[in-house]
């Protein structure tokens, strides 16, 4: 693989990675809130939604061992790549000539995601998003 350390990780690791598992909604979105749902497919591979204000952006598979992924995101063409750093996914996204890389993590309770989104090209840019665990749909109160 592209990234050999991805297989080397330890058991609390692979509790994290699970933990990443459904849908996030961004802290303070407002009315155009911004949605990451990650679902296991198994085999490594990850489907992915990434939404604002209820409008796909981008919807797609994609292994977690760094290979590169042709997909659309808001209709352009980009290419992705994602892999796991310890408990934390890492994903490269390129479209254009912009080029960031994001980093997702599970943080206190399990209930609460930070990202880290690094615009690395045209101009160095890092920003951290905090995302809340949205309820699994059809869950019951």
């Amino acid at each position: 693989t592209l990234f050999p350390y991805t297989t080397l990780f330890r058991s609390d690791d692979e509790a994290s990675r699970a933990k990443l598992i459904g849908s996030w909604q961004l802290a303070d979105g407002g009315k155009e809130a911004i949605v990451w749902t990650f679902a296991d497919k198994g085999n490594e591979v990850l489907h992915i939604t990434n939404s604002s204000g209820g409008r796909a952006l981008a919807e797609f598979d994609c292994d977690s061992f760094g290979h590169e992924c042709n997909i659309k995101v808001a209709g352009k063409p980009a290419k992705v790549s994602w892999w796991y750093l310890g408990p934390k996914l890492v994903e490269m996204e390129t479209r254009g000539s912009y080029v960031w890389k994001r980093t997702f993590v599970i943080s206190g309770d399990g209930d609460s995601m930070d990202l880290e989104q690094t615009q690395i090209a045209p101009a160095p840019k890092v920003e951290t998003q905090h995302y809340k665990r949205m309820p699994a749909a059809g869950a019951s109160h």
